[in-house]
């Protein structure tokens, strides 16, 4: 993948909001490698308890077989709605990590019970600077931009208290500190989604006039990451 650009929006609230545009560049190279990514479990090693890194790694396990089978029906390497936002996700995540320099912590359905479908956030990470630990949600349309989508989403789980839910499960990834501070409130948000050709200005002008937009703007930091999709 390559990053076209990074930039910061300036807004009203308090946030730091980052507005990051992604290109996959050869879909089927980029396909393979974030197959290949997810299926890396390295980070298993992390863990000093061998019955905590046995849990993971069973879970982790299905997750992988169903990614599997989604990523396999993209033939030619054009992305189906099913692997679609697996690939935002994924891209996304990476970005934080080694664009930014956040914490690496693996997409939340290798983490969790269910197998698809994650019923919380796509995607985690931490702002090892100021322990602001990121909540991520992508979202792909194959037909539209899906901005909209991902912001709306993050809404609706915050309403939901879905971050919330989500502390105990980063537990073993995140700092005592950052989630301290999750749980008060002091948290970020990344909406990761596909963006078509749209513009980049197009779409900034778009979502700062949304009002959910806005109303993320009361946290510490909002990550906008549009994949070329």
């Amino acid at each position: 993948m390559k990053i076209l650009e990074i930039q910061t929006i300036n807004v009203t609230g308090k946030a730091n909001v980052q507005f990051i545009r992604i290109d996959p560049e050869d879909t089927s190279e980029t396909l393979s490698k974030i197959l290949i990514e997810i299926m890396n479990l390295s980070w298993l090693k992390n863990f000093d308890k061998d019955y905590i890194a046995s849990s993971f790694e069973e879970r982790a396990k299905i997750t992988i077989q169903d990614i599997q089978a989604k990523f396999k029906a993209c033939d030619n390497g054009k992305v189906t709605s099913d692997a679609g936002e697996y690939v935002v996700s994924e891209l996304a995540r990476e970005t934080l990590i080694k664009e930014l320099d956040y914490l690496d912590i693996p997409l939340a359905e290798l983490l969790g019970k269910k197998v698809s479908g994650n019923p919380g956030f796509d995607f985690h990470s931490q702002n090892k600077l100021t322990d602001t630990v990121i909540f991520g949600e992508a979202k792909y349309i194959a037909d539209s931009s899906a901005y909209s989508s991902a912001i709306k989403q993050i809404n609706e789980f915050i309403a939901d208290k879905k971050d919330i839910k989500d502390i105990y499960d980063l537990q073993p990834f995140c700092t005592d500190k950052a989630l301290e501070r999750a749980n008060k409130g002091q948290k970020g948000f990344a909406a990761a989604f596909s963006a078509k050709s749209t513009s980049s200005d197009r779409i900034i002008s778009s979502i700062t006039a949304m009002a959910e937009f806005n109303a993320l703007t009361a946290y510490n930091e909002l990550i906008l990451v549009a994949v070329n999709l």
